[in-house]
């Protein structure tokens, strides 16, 4: 099969991988809370991060997801993962979300207060586009808005564990709601969040405590009849 041509330059068509090709992902992103807090330096920072990676790739395979099915990049503050969408979701919602929590609670009990980490963790899934420098397009876009809702880093700061998870309105129809694998949809609140010119709902926990979002004055009571 020919390569599309997607674009023409002064030295001639663009094609293949540099056009973009389409893939369907499941999309996984995490953020450290106050990553650029004063009381850190760049050398702490160095070690937050890479101990971040090392829980989430302990967590991707001790759920039996492999090297291949799954590709890492860093964000900064924190971690992109996009996973075969041949691993299941609940696979991903339920043990890597809790061997990723049983990590980040050793590591605070062990480590000074300028390492200890709270992240915020978010879940979707879409068809976006993968060239030479990686993925890209409007559901990464998405996700990513809704990592950088306030309402989330509000709810994290409320939270007494290290880790907040929001799955996305779609996967949380598609997956919780329709109870795949034993995921109870009790176990998530909705909250509507908020960044840039994106308005969306996400289906928010922190693993082991309950009532979160009621707690923090942000529960989307409108739509607990889903």
């Amino acid at each position: 099969m020919g390569s599309l041509v997607c674009a023409e330059t002064e030295s001639g068509p663009l094609t293949g991988l540099a056009c973009g090709k389409s893939q369907y992902r499941t999309i996984l992103i995490t953020d450290i809370e106050d990553y650029s807090a004063p009381y850190r330096n760049d050398s702490t920072r160095a070690r937050m991060r890479a101990d971040l990676r090392r829980y989430l790739t302990a967590a991707l395979n001790g759920a039996g997801i492999d090297e291949w099915q799954n590709t890492m990049a860093s964000t900064g503050d924190g971690w992109l993962i996009t996973i075969d969408p041949a691993v299941g979701k609940p696979r991903i919602l339920g043990s890597v979300v809790d061997c990723l929590r049983a990590g980040l609670r050793e590591q605070n009990r062990r480590v000074e207060i300028a390492e200890r980490m709270r992240v915020r963790l978010v879940i979707h899934a879409g068809d976006m586009l993968i060239d030479q420098d990686g993925h890209f397009g409007d559901q990464l876009n998405y996700a990513f808005r809704l990592l950088d809702a306030q309402e989330l880093r509000a709810l994290l700061k409320e939270a007494s564990g290290p880790l907040l998870v929001c799955v996305s309105d779609v996967v949380f129809r598609q997956v919780v709601a329709q109870r795949h694998e034993g995921l109870d949809p009790a176990d998530f609140d909705p909250v509507w969040l908020n960044s840039k010119r994106t308005h969306g709902l996400g289906w928010v926990r922190a693993p082991g405590e309950s009532g979160l979002a009621a707690r923090a004055g942000l529960l989307a009571r409108d739509t607990l009849e889903i």
